[in-house]
């Protein structure tokens, strides 16, 4: 495992643990509930393993909170910001040295609301950018503008409250236009992830030229 020698500023490091794709079965809501659980609990091991990674500070000796609004916060070892996210049987956990970092990873599928959503969270551009692909590239790109708002969105603290709109990117994702409380973008690092098939993730920095260093896991069956 190489990226350590890596870490410091001007790096993120983030690690995605992608597990088998789930069965396309209808799940009653206890079975969605739990299986929510399992990931989320897997996002939490995740992450205090890379925070091991580039801390040597163990699991059972770190401390996390939560802040106001629930980001996931390192008390112990200080001097660390960092982001977590699961989706269908994926994880993705991010540290950042020099600011807030904010991680967003999900399974490529078939959106039953894509124009509920593609209203709700895009942009005219970006709805364009959708419209003009084929049928079947549409729901991944509504996707990957989504991981890249709720990436932006994390790091910014403020969540789904974010005006999701204003966060705007191109289809190759250029950031072309930020909310207010975002500054300039210029003060901004956002990349894709390369996470593997069938998987869409992005990570962002309130910081500007960010090098991101990225590892694959996989996820054990039992976590997704």
């Amino acid at each position: 495992m190489d990226e350590p020698q890596l870490a410091g500023t001007g790096h993120v490091a983030v690690w995605v643990a992608v597990g088998a794709a789930p069965r396309d079965e209808p799940l009653s809501l206890d079975q969605r509930a739990r299986r929510f659980h399992r990931a989320r609990v897997a996002a939490h091991r995740v992450g205090r393993q890379l925070v091991e990674a580039y801390s040597s500070c163990a699991p059972d000796r770190q401390a996390w909170e939560r802040d106001g609004r629930g980001r996931p916060l390192v008390v112990f070892p200080g001097g660390l910001h960092v982001s977590l996210s699961h989706g269908e049987a994926v994880v993705a956990a991010a540290v950042s040295w020099d600011a807030p970092v904010g991680v967003d990873v999900e399974r490529l599928r078939p959106l039953a609301d894509r124009g509920a959503l593609a209203r709700t969270a895009l942009s005219v551009s970006e709805r364009q950018a959708v419209d003009a692909l084929p049928e079947a590239l549409r729901d991944a790109q509504v996707l990957r503008f989504w991981t890249r708002k709720e990436a932006v969105a994390k790091a910014l603290g403020t969540g789904l409250a974010t005006h999701l709109r204003g966060i705007v990117t191109t289809a190759h994702g250029a950031v072309t236009a930020l909310p207010d409380p975002c500054g300039e973008i210029t003060a901004w690092s956002l990349a894709d992830l390369a996470a593997g098939d069938g998987v869409v993730a992005s990570v962002a920095v309130r910081a500007p030229g960010v090098r991101v260093v990225t590892r694959t896991l996989a996820l054990p069956a039992d976590e997704g």
